[in-house]
């Protein structure tokens, strides 16, 4: 599908990747909202004026790594300390460089971080700048090193080092886990040390722009532009109807499913059935709500909703909504039975 609509969010990150580093960047949104695909559009303008070293890990691609593939996921063997990945043929993107015979073996975290630290090094004294992005972070969650140092908690310390303290290198971590992005934003560590960019749904506007373009009918598109509002449905939208599925028929498949995993989701946790009804009944009405309106008894059940994918915590506007508008009608019509 073709790039759309998201000037702003593009340009905002633009700039964000060429000002002094001074605090990290948490880039926030519902699944498939388009926050990877902003952040290599970013990547790719940029790369083309040469001045930029982009260092960039999806941890999407891998399986939820052990120390060692840590290691081997984010370190490149070479005679460079900063060297290109040739993996990501259509990016010009970079690994931390490190000696070819350098042993992994009992290496110790402050290791880790020099190599880091020297490879960031590197990319300033050639007269660049260097970006630091990293996909899905929190699947480094469960990676502890000798003394049992939690890695992503001192790497949280070694972003804050990087960008506050010696503002050497932009830091910008993507993640549609908000309930990670809750975490983060109590974590002492980073207070005054972080800022948050939310990359949320599509407007109606910019879906029916899209939908014309992309040669839909008046009448697909005004029925289409109540129902999705993430690039990833318009994208299927197209698809279908290339293979005959009707956007009526599409939108009504993708709402029977979101309902079916509403209720697998009830099955799962019958001794909280009538609490997730109860805080689901309150978008009835409502597409979003505040966090306030949840009662603190409920908020238990409200993380196996938010883990689950069904709703959207957007923690630092305070905003719960379902994490599409297909799955708000999904909810709604799973009421009505």
């Amino acid at each position: 599908m073709k790039f759309y609509n998201r000037e702003m969010e593009i340009n905002y990150l633009k700039t964000y990747c060429q000002l002094e580093p001074n605090s990290i960047l948490f880039v926030y949104g519902p699944k498939s909202s388009g926050k990877t695909t902003v952040m290599l559009r970013v990547i790719e303008e940029l790369s083309k004026r040469d001045d930029i070293i982009f260092f960039y890990y999806d941890l999407r691609r891998y399986a939820t790594p052990t120390k060692e593939e840590f290691l081997e996921i984010f370190f490149k063997k070479g005679e460079k300390k900063y060297l290109l990945n040739t993996l990501e043929i259509d990016l010009k993107i970079f690994k931390f460089g490190i000696e070819e015979n350098y042993d992994f073996n009992n290496i110790k975290l402050n290791d880790v971080f020099d190599k880091i630290y020297e490879s960031i090094k590197a990319v300033i004294r050639d007269g660049k700048k260097p970006v630091l992005i990293i996909d899905e972070l929190q699947k480094l969650k469960n990676i502890y090193f000798n003394g049992g140092k939690s890695l992503l908690n001192e790497l949280f310390n070694l972003f804050v080092h990087l960008t506050k303290v010696r503002h050497l290198c932009n830091v910008i971590c993507l993640t549609s886990d908000t309930l990670f992005i809750q975490e983060i934003y109590k974590n002492s560590t980073l207070e005054k040390a972080a800022e948050y960019y939310l990359i949320d749904w599509l407007s109606k506007e910019d879906v029916e722009s899209i939908l014309k373009d992309e040669g839909f009918t008046e009448k697909e598109i005004k029925y289409a532009a109540k129902f999705i509002s993430l690039p990833y449905e318009i994208s299927q939208l197209v698809n279908n109807k290339k293979v005959g599925i009707s956007v009526e028929e599409s939108i009504k498949r993708w709402i029977n499913i979101e309902k079916d995993k509403i209720r697998y989701t009830i099955r799962e946790n019958l001794d909280k059935k009538e609490e997730i009804l109860k805080i689901l009944s309150k978008f009835k009405d409502n597409i979003k709500i505040k966090n306030d309106d949840i009662e603190d008894e409920l908020f238990g059940t409200l993380k196996i909703l938010i883990e689950n994918e069904i709703l959207f915590y957007d923690v630092i506007n305070g905003i719960i909504k379902p994490s599409s508008l297909t799955k708000w009608f999904a909810i709604n019509n799973l009421l009505k039975m």
